[in-house]
């Protein structure tokens, strides 16, 4: 089965929209009916020294401007107002742009009818590590000097948030934001993440942070794209999974030590897993509905993909380069077209298997790589490999 399609798209303001709400009368009564109450010069922290107000969405700044986006519900009336450590009102409206003068160390907070918010954008490109549930490009915006956000919990209908390139660390708590769909934190350096209650989320991109563990089991019935490899530390454990990722089409975790990878049963309906050099070993984990496999650099020994690439169309790919494979079965994989088995420890009568089977396809094919050290083929397996040069796949093998 192919994976559930995403969800129709919440409700949202055009972008013209959210700057005619942003931009109401500097006039208008902070006590808003329905806005948080602006904290007292009491009730507030120094600018630099922690938390600004309770009640408050707080960003911790380290720039010399601050140009947050905020996207209401439709119809929203909401004020949003910032205020610095002090209590003293910096800006109004969805899309500020705040300047401090100087870079420096410094506490914005936010004040709304945060269940009118959908989206908080300190960051985000089109271009970081798309995938088939990207937001588009007209989300884009430069990333923000932002260390630090808290007070998420208070963003009950939150929807979607783009930190992507900022130097945002510390641990992200979404706990109990049920409406959460996209987090995108490409490049920033997040060091943990709670996903407690979050169980709308689609799309998770934390590549290149700095976590060091992680739980998926709070969104593992509605995750389709999952995207969190080469952390910073060179490592990643992942939490036991008590359900499967039912509806996850996309798995990388590349270029890191991976303990805890989920066995092939919690990847029913994965079409894109991409593996390599995570120090993986023994068998190698089947997706449930392989497209593009990519697990080069690792220790893998058997591999069983009977039946994976049985779609019609498509250019199925398969790389397991540099393993320790003494022992694959493609049986009636014939939607592969790339197949790239070097290096590894395939004897002769294995790499007999290989070429009598892609041979049997009788498919137009790109690649099958079966050289570096593995066995030279027989003379049998000569004979297929030219079977299939002559249906113009490029066919490399070891020579005797």
């Amino acid at each position: 089965m192919r994976p559930v399609p995403a969800p129709e798209p919440s409700p949202a303001l055009s972008r013209r929209a959210l700057l005619i709400a942003g931009t109401l009368a500097a006039a208008a009564p902070l006590g808003l009916v329905g806005c948080a109450p602006a904290p007292t010069t009491a009730d507030a922290s120094p600018a630099g020294e922690g938390a600004a107000a309770p009640g408050a969405v707080r960003f911790s700044t380290t720039g010399a401007t601050f140009s947050p986006v905020v996207e209401l519900a439709t119809g929203s009336s909401a004020e949003v107002v910032w205020q610095d450590g002090s209590g003293a009102e910096l800006a109004r409206g969805t899309s500020p742009t705040i300047t401090f003068g100087s870079a420096g160390a410094r506490t914005v907070a936010m004040f709304t009818e945060f269940a009118d918010v959908l989206t908080l954008n300190l960051g985000f490109s089109a271009e970081d590590d798309a995938g088939r549930y990207s937001l588009e490009a007209t989300w884009d915006k430069a990333p923000d000097a932002v260390a630090e956000v808290a007070g998420l919990s208070l963003l009950v209908n939150l929807r979607r948030f783009l930190a992507g390139r900022t130097e945002l660390g510390g641990t992200l708590d979404f706990a109990g934001l049920a409406q959460l769909e996209h987090v995108e934190c490409y490049r920033a350096k997040v060091e943990a993440i709670d996903l407690t209650g979050c169980a709308s989320v689609i799309r998770l991109c934390l590549e290149e942070n700095r976590l060091r563990s992680l739980d998926l089991n709070p969104v593992a019935g509605s995750l389709r794209d999952l995207r969190a490899a080469g952390q910073e530390a060179g490592s990643l454990e992942f939490a036991p999974l008590t359900k499967p990722l039912a509806q996850l089409y996309h798995f990388c975790v590349r270029d890191q030590v991976v303990t805890g990878h989920p066995e092939a049963a919690m990847l029913p309906v994965c079409e894109e897993l991409w593996t390599w050099n995570c120090g993986q070993s023994d068998v190698f984990p089947t997706p449930g509905y392989a497209h593009s496999v990519l697990a080069a650099d690792n220790g893998y020994t058997t591999a069983d993909l009977t039946g994976q690439w049985t779609y019609e169309g498509g250019w199925g790919t398969l790389d397991l380069t540099r393993n320790r494979l003494t022992a694959i079965t493609l049986t009636d994989c014939r939607s592969l077209q790339t197949i790239r088995l070097g290096d590894n420890a395939l004897d002769q009568a294995a790499v007999d298997r290989v070429l009598a089977e892609v041979a049997g396809w009788r498919t137009p094919g790109f690649e099958l790589v079966l050289d570096g050290s593995n066995a030279a083929p027989s003379d049998a397996g000569r004979r297929h490999a030219a079977e299939l040069r002559g249906r113009k796949w490029k066919v490399s093998l070891a020579t005797p």
